[in-house]
């Protein structure tokens, strides 16, 4: 545009006024910039809500990982060490020589083959054979096995103290005769009761693992790093894959981390040469099955079954 000059002056003036298509390209470049602008503040508000976000997360994590307590390394007796008699059991163990009360004999499934009960799948014809081979085949109350109480995850603890809080199987059976009975079919599928709808987390350590023929493995836990006169035991499972959904986890994972964990730990058929530091959590369940005086476990060259009844079952987080 034609800018007037001053006459007796060097400057040039603009005028007051700019024209109409002056006033359209002022308008697009303001636009264009508005636009930008918003871009970068939208930018840079993502920017610090992934930031928040992350810094949250960590936090989380971090709180966390501050109120999991420690495994229990190292040497933890009460009572009179038995290193003798542990040693003996060993020995009795590598011979399969270990008189164990075990769950009833489940009726094996036609997709069952080559199956070895203390370590897990052998082999299969198909992969899915696999999965369907290691499906849960009790009838005394699969429901609850193979479920989750929804509860709020309480304090660690340990056996003695969690057993000791605990009702008698006497006392289990004579105020809740319907966690024993079964109806005709030699079946119970009686949903978890108040008491147990619980979700307990424990230190201890594990001394025998075994694999039972409904598909359960069972984990005999102590609350010594050694056998002694005074070691409390007790029993946690490690459930079949829930008939509804095989595919359901965490069962299938803690499957597999047992089955490494007896691979690559010094065990003699499942029975730890040192016992293993483990922290468990998982669900409480009380096995009307496993009452006293047929507490599941070896009974024989030493006696570590529990004394009650009183199981962590289903297992959901096992760290070792």
């Amino acid at each position: 545009m034609n800018l007037p000059r001053l006459p007796q002056s060097n400057q040039w003036v603009f005028p007051t006024e700019p024209s109409p298509r002056g006033a359209i390209a002022v308008s697009r470049i303001a636009l264009r910039f508005e636009r930008r602008a918003d871009l970068f503040f939208a930018l840079v508000a993502k920017s610090m809500s992934l930031a928040k976000v992350a810094l949250i997360t960590l936090g989380l994590a971090l709180v966390s990982c501050a109120t999991e307590p420690p495994l229990l390394i190292g040497r933890f007796i009460k009572g009179i060490p038995q290193p003798n008699q542990w040693k003996n059991f060993l020995a009795q163990a590598e011979q399969g020589q270990i008189e164990e009360v075990r769950d009833e004999v489940a009726q094996p499934s036609a997709g069952m083959h080559w199956i070895d009960y203390q370590f897990g799948q052998v082999g299969a014809a198909h992969p899915k054979a696999a999965t369907l081979s290691e499906i849960f085949k009790g009838k005394f109350r699969p429901e609850a096995k193979t479920s989750y109480a929804r509860v709020h995850k309480e304090k660690t603890t340990d056996v003695e103290s969690l057993l000791t809080a605990l009702p008698t199987d006497a006392e289990m059976t004579q105020q809740h005769h319907g966690l024993v009975a079964k109806d005709s079919n030699h079946q119970n599928h009686v949903p978890r009761i108040a008491e147990e709808k619980r979700s307990v987390t424990v230190n201890a350590w594990l001394y025998w693992v075994s694999r039972q023929s409904d598909d359960d493995y069972h984990l005999i836990l102590g609350d010594t790093s050694e056998l002694s006169s005074k070691t409390v035991f007790m029993n946690a499972e490690i459930s079949g894959l829930p008939p509804d959904k095989p595919t359901r986890q965490p069962f299938v994972r803690l499957r597999d981390e047992l089955r490494n964990v007896l691979a690559t730990r010094p065990n003699k058929n499942g029975a730890f040469e040192n016992p293993l530091p483990v922290r468990i959590t998982g669900s409480l369940l009380w096995d009307g099955e496993h009452r006293n005086p047929h507490n599941v476990g070896p009974k024989k060259p030493i006696d570590i079954r529990p004394k009650k009844a009183w199981e962590i079952h289903p297992i959901h987080d096992f760290v070792h």
